[in-house]
């Protein structure tokens, strides 16, 4: 599906799940080079941009923007990242994805109404590229939002650790990883898409559209220094975690050796009266308190046990 929106001397051209016809009517139509046309219809695995003589090839790959609670699992992590191909051209803008992306939608609606995107009058010196900075920034931006969702999940998640419920947050906490995977994952190229895009552009648009590169770069690292602070902030609570966990199996090991301290005597003890209480010279058994006799043993022998592991802290 083709959708085209204009503004002042700029056409943007929206393809959303481009099939061959259409991508070759507009490869006819702005002389598009066959390699592009065919990058249109299929996903691309990596970013990249590519400059030719009419306009430049860019392609990113952003995270899908879901919401990732502490919850989060496995079978909502369904499409990670989805695919946007840019062409730049001097007074157009293709833009091609395969599937609708809200941020996308919301930018082509504020476009639609002309609400002083780009100013209100008639500018001779606006390009495509001016009409690319603004829908990139709405693309950055968008992600804000899930990257405070997660931020919110690990405290909350912070909070269930410190009141004990560090087993129950281990999936969590992979879920969580999991979504911050997916944002690292896909930024993960496009400094360098940009850096080299940056270059492209000055010689394509001109020295004046530094600043708007300059711009472009600094929403990408403001949401790359997100992403970093969250991952640091998950390393910690998982680091956290763990260690309270150990120290639970630790106790929960020592526990269970006092008891095997406290009780292996017992057992010895009742063992061996056990062995040979049919002989009659068998002292103390074959006498007729020998039963409780030997209980009695095995009653002082735990006492004595725990006042042990108790004077050495080990219960």
């Amino acid at each position: 599906m083709i959708k085209q929106l204009k503004y002042q001397n700029i056409t943007w051209l929206s393809l959303i799940a481009p099939n061959k016809d259409e991508v070759a009517k507009l490869g006819h139509e702005y002389n598009i080079h066959p390699l592009v046309s065919e990058e249109l219809i299929h996903p691309s695995l990596r970013a990249k941009v590519d400059v030719y003589d009419d306009y430049i090839y860019l392609i990113l790959h952003f995270p899908v923007d879901k919401v990732c609670q502490p919850n989060y699992s496995d079978n909502l992590h369904q499409d990670d990242v989805y695919e946007v191909d840019f062409i730049l051209g001097q007074n157009f803008l293709i833009t091609a994805h395969y599937e609708n992306i809200p941020p996308l939608e919301e930018f082509s609606k504020i476009l639609e109404a002309s609400a002083g995107l780009v100013g209100g009058k008639k500018d001779k010196n606006i390009h495509a590229g001016h009409l690319f900075y603004y829908i990139i920034r709405q693309l950055y931006q968008s992600l804000e939002s899930g990257l405070d969702n997660i931020n919110i999940s690990l405290k909350r998640a912070e909070q269930k650790i410190f009141s004990g419920q560090e087993a129950e947050m281990v999936k969590s906490l992979s879920g969580l990883n999991r979504c911050l995977l997916d944002f690292k994952w896909a930024l993960k190229f496009h400094r360098e898409v940009l850096e080299s895009l940056a270059i492209a552009a000055r010689e394509f648009y001109g020295d004046k559209f530094g600043y708007y590169l300059s711009s472009i770069i600094g929403e990408y690292e403001k949401i790359s220094n997100l992403v970093d602070s969250n991952r640091e902030n998950f390393a910690e609570l998982r680091s956290t975690n763990e260690s309270l966990l150990s120290i639970k199996t630790n106790n929960t090991m020592k526990a269970l050796t006092a008891l095997t301290a406290i009780f292996l005597p017992i057992t010895l003890i009742g063992t061996i009266f056990g062995m040979s209480g049919t002989d009659l010279n068998m002292p103390i058994i074959k006498t007729d308190i020998g039963f409780y006799v030997a209980v009695a043993i095995m009653v002082i022998t735990a006492v004595a046990m725990t006042v042990i592991a108790k004077a050495k802290k080990w219960i």
